[in-house]
């Protein structure tokens, strides 16, 4: 009988796309560069305000961007990993993109809710509708960004290595570290926000292995908070507003200069809708146990 041929040594591309730190790494570092050079690339293209230009082609270059770096992920995905992008295709996600929507505008507003039944919150007329879909458009734009990078990429990776706590908890301490960077944060709001959307949004991607309901729950919280209540999103205020809200009371009740989302409502209202996805995913089956593996599929 002929031997078996030996089968070929793995190239080392092979060997390198398969390594998980590696993996994270050549998907982040590509995904941050995107915004920087889409933004160079079209600065020209966008007239300042108070041009009538302004309102019509910044949102279409937020939209742009958001496609692009769709499209950057999908072919990442499809060189390194050899797949196709399922977790952010628009056919499965449209339906949880909209639940999401409804449940980020819906926490917020229970939040607002609480605050004004308490004293805490009042509310007067804002700028009004003109100039409201440009802060739609570009809180879509960065969820899409933050939900890639956090989610879709770190947290799924994570997830792979080590299993779905692990994951959930390290992708979590990196989203609450990161919002160190905004006015007004303090180490409560690092932590409440490491809480609020790092562990809820990461088990939104859990429960749908899609990454709409994630990208609609962060966008819907901040188009709320921002473009409707007027309030600051993670210490910034948007220049259009449906109404301006006047926040007064201790800091652990409105959440101080950073807003709203270092309250201790929104912390419980955000902490039971994460324990609702957790449920749906163990009864799911979907809860990965750890592990330790640095090379991947």
């Amino acid at each position: 009988m002929t031997a078996a041929a030996p089968s070929p040594a793995p190239s080392p591309w092979h060997r390198i796309r398969r390594s998980a730190p590696v993996r994270i790494v050549l998907y982040l570092a590509a995904l941050i560069l995107v915004p920087t050079a889409f933004g160079r690339a079209t600065q020209a293209l966008v007239p300042p305000a108070p041009s009538t230009l302004h309102l019509i082609l910044l949102p279409a270059k937020n939209l742009a961007m958001a496609v692009t770096l769709l499209a950057v992920y999908a072919l990442l995905v499809r060189v390194i990993e050899r797949r196709h992008a399922r977790e952010i295709g628009l056919r499965r996600g449209a339906g949880p993109f909209l639940v999401g929507l409804v449940i980020g505008a819906g926490l917020i507003s229970l939040v607002y809710l609480v605050l004004w039944a308490a004293g805490h919150a009042r509310f007067e007329a804002g700028t009004g509708w003109s100039g409201i879909e440009v802060g739609l458009i570009a809180t879509l734009s960065t969820a899409v960004l933050k939900e890639l990078l956090l989610r879709a990429v770190l947290f799924r990776v994570l997830e792979e290595i080590a299993g779905t706590t692990i994951a959930i908890v390290l992708s979590a301490l990196v989203f609450g570290a990161l919002q160190g960077a905004n006015p007004g944060a303090t180490p409560f709001s690092m932590l409440a926000r490491a809480i609020e959307a790092g562990i809820l949004l990461a088990l939104a991607f859990a429960l749908t292995r899609n990454l709409w309901l994630a990208i609609g729950i962060h966008a819907g919280w901040n188009f709320a908070e921002g473009s409707i209540f007027g309030a600051a999103v993670s210490g910034t205020r948007e220049a259009q507003s449906l109404f301006g809200t006047e926040l007064t009371g201790p800091d652990l009740m409105t959440g101080g200069a950073f807003g709203p989302e270092a309250s201790i409502v929104s912390l419980g209202f955000c902490l039971a809708t994460a324990g609702i996805f957790a449920a749906l995913i163990r009864r799911q089956g979907h809860w990965r146990p750890p592990r330790l593996r640095l090379r991947l599929h």
